[in-house]
């Protein structure tokens, strides 16, 4: 894996936000320190977060729709099924 030295900045083209009435792209940077910068397309202002943020995010995302879909699989007796295959 290549180390961050500098900040590395890459325009998203398939994400769009609204921002003062316009559709723009998202640029992201990444940040030697560990931050990442999201950004309009065209604008100076920028969010800043954590990396580590990020990841603990992402993992509650994925856990959240783990969990939503074992939910929704719950009255459907596939899992009463799994579990007696095994």
């Amino acid at each position: 894996m290549t180390p961050c030295k500098k900040p590395v900045s890459r325009r998203l083209d398939s994400e769009l936000v609204r921002d003062a009435g316009k559709m723009r792209r998202i640029v992201v940077t990444v940040y030697p320190s560990g931050l990442v910068g999201l950004r309009p397309e065209k604008t100076r202002r920028e969010e800043l977060l954590p990396a580590s943020l990020l990841w603990e995010l992402g993992v509650k995302r994925r856990v959240e729709a783990e969990r939503r879909e074992k939910r929704q699989n719950r009255g459907r007796g596939e899992d009463r099924a799994r579990r007696f295959a095994k």
